[in-house]
């Protein structure tokens, strides 16, 4: 009975899923066959593998993060926006869409600010995101959960090491080959589950230990949560499984957690306030927009002095 209130507030997300099934995109998780990791008797984390199919046809997506992006007029013409609903979107000039297999907001916000990332001539970022997992890394030894967080870890950062080596190899080359060619490397890797699934699980325990470490923060963000289910249930039941959708305390805790500022775009209603700012600091932000059912990367347009200095040049 003490997820009675839990169970009520999944109803709202069952639309969600009947969309996602809409895609034809078949996602078939295999429990991990050892033993299953144990946090207080509960499993926070059973290892899964995705094996995708697209259609009828048993073969992988090819554009996970699609190579191309798009006017942001077209985001107003497919959703009809009458000219006084889509005001807040000018400020953005292009939008580039994601898969929608369950996974698009953690795939966008991690492709957008790697995106930002591997432009930036020095690894500042890079050595950054690297200490925040070993800060992680501890909260998560705090917490005493046997989970997946060490091999997804070491996955994320060993692609946090290739976006290093893809700037220092390219170097060599002129600034717009080095630029294409990194975004490119980019692209390849977040194409394929084998390479991304590690990612996303790694995004999503990211989520549970900032919350499971901050019980005071987050016990306030959640609506009867105090005597239903602890922090851990919830996290149990809506974080950390692959495909659940992420609502604004999970965008939240992993914007905060990785120190990335994030801002949240809606087709219709503007958008809300900034999720994470980080005052002073100049590093990537990520933008992106929300259609009610699926994420995608949106690109502010340049700022004016930008724009004609990009045109002298």
């Amino acid at each position: 009975e003490q997820y009675n209130s839990l169970r009520a507030e999944e109803a709202m997300y069952q639309k969600e899923q009947e969309k996602l099934s809409q895609v034809q995109v078949v996602v078939k998780v295999t429990p991990k066959q050892d033993k299953l990791p144990q946090v207080k008797g509960k499993s926070i984390w059973s290892r899964v593998k995705n094996k995708i199919f697209c259609g009828k046809v048993r073969e992988i997506c090819s554009e996970h993060v699609k190579h191309q992006t798009h006017p942001i007029t077209e985001v107003r013409r497919y959703h009809r926006l009458a000219s006084d609903e889509a005001n807040h979107l000018d400020a953005y000039s292009e939008y580039r869409s994601v898969i929608g297999d369950g996974e698009c907001f953690y795939r966008s916000f991690i492709f957008s600010y790697l995106e930002q990332v591997i432009d930036r001539q020095d690894t500042h970022e890079e050595q950054r995101l690297l200490d925040v997992v070993q800060r992680l890394s501890t909260q998560h030894a705090n917490l005493r959960w046997n989970s997946e967080f060490s091999r997804s870890s070491r996955a994320f950062k060993d692609l946090i090491k290739k976006v290093m080596r893809w700037k220092k190899h390219g170097r060599r080359n002129s600034m717009e080959s080095t630029s294409s060619n990194r975004k490119e490397k980019l692209l390849e890797f977040f194409s394929k589950y084998d390479t991304t699934l590690d990612i996303f699980i790694f995004l999503r325990l990211v989520v549970a230990i900032e919350i499971c470490s901050h019980e005071e923060v987050y016990e306030l963000l959640i609506p009867g949560l105090r005597g239903n289910y602890s922090l851990e249930d919830w996290c149990i039941r809506r974080v950390t499984p692959a495909r659940r959708f992420t609502d604004h305390v999970m965008m939240v805790a992993l914007a905060t957690a990785l120190e990335v500022p994030l801002r949240v775009e809606r087709v219709r209603g503007g958008h809300d306030p900034d999720i994470y700012t980080v005052p002073g600091v100049l590093c990537p932000r990520v933008t992106l927009l929300y259609s009610g059912d699926h994420y995608g990367i949106i690109y502010p347009r340049a700022p004016p002095a930008e724009n004609s200095s990009h045109q002298a040049s």
